[in-house]
């Protein structure tokens, strides 16, 4: 059945109106399930088929609704994806299938899924944990060849932050596509390192220190992976990685004079190293 400019009027309004669940996004299921239902629209006035569009208005219940609901040229957002309509159930569920979207031809399906990933990892990370399964597919497609780098923060940051040890090979492989070409996504990756495994953030800084110029727009780019390392309060991390940490410091003094960043990330790192080594004679 076609759609005609009228519903498509209606499906505009009904989405700029504000109503907590309905948005361009699932509009576009509530359309396909009415058609389903093989609801004559020429026979319905525009209320009546703003009431039936608002009835079956509701977020994605299958892959195919999933489909239809990131394929929506508006972009996703927080707003449009309320805590309270996407539970536990919902969550592993959409983490399940997301994956196969990743690595979609259509530009605007890859980057609302990015979004919808995102989402989830930040609001649902205990459910999606608990349930390892719903990982199974994101873990597929970090393994397949075919998988672009655009993909790979999104891969590291549902499998650092949600998977378990056995995924750390996927992780660091991913990571390290992320240096190498997706850099505004490195403080994301970098979290998803730490909570994964320390010792992972720790090898992708040295990793990023081995295949990084100093002195080009990349290295300041990718700061935020250092930075990251620096922020960390945790006495009990920088007495455990004591020397390899000292070593990251020793390489980046060699270019804190020219850098001001630098400098500062190497002081902090310097002012961690020596409370963990306070500590530490404390304790002994």
């Amino acid at each position: 059945m076609a759609v005609t400019s009228s519903i498509n009027l209606i499906l505009t309004k009904l989405a700029r109106a504000e109503i907590v669940g309905v948005s361009a996004h699932t509009l576009a299921i509530a359309l396909d399930r009415a058609m389903h239902d093989e609801i004559s629209f020429k026979t319905l006035s525009e209320r009546q088929l703003a009431i039936v569009l608002l009835e079956r208005a509701s977020y994605p219940k299958s892959p195919a609704e999933m489909n239809l609901f990131l394929s929506v040229n508006n972009t996703l957002s927080a707003t449009l994806l309320p805590f309270d309509q996407i539970d536990d159930v919902h969550a592993t569920q959409y983490m399940r299938w997301s994956a196969a979207f990743l690595n979609d031809p259509d530009p605007n399906v890859q980057k609302n899924v990015r979004i919808l990933i995102r989402w989830l990892v930040a609001n649902r990370q205990v459910a999606i944990a608990a349930d390892q399964t719903s990982l199974d597919n994101m873990r597929r497609t970090a393994e397949d060849p075919a998988s672009v780098w655009r993909s790979s923060a999104y891969i590291v940051l549902a499998l650092g932050t949600c998977g378990s040890m056995e995924d750390y090979d996927r992780v660091i492989f991913h990571a390290e596509k992320v240096i190498e070409h997706d850099r505004d996504n490195i403080e994301m990756v970098a979290e998803a390192l730490y909570r994964l495994y320390p010792p992972a953030l720790i090898n992708a800084v040295q990793y990023f220190l081995d295949t990084t110029d100093p002195y080009s727009k990349q290295f300041t780019a990718g700061l935020h992976l250092v930075t990251k390392v620096a922020e960390i309060e945790e006495l009990g991390f920088w007495r455990t990685y004591y020397e390899d940490m000292d070593k990251i410091i020793a390489r980046l003094a060699e270019v804190a004079e020219d850098l001001p960043a630098v400098e500062r990330i190497v002081d902090a790192m310097d002012k961690n190293l020596a409370l963990a080594s306070a500590s530490a004679d404390d304790e002994g």
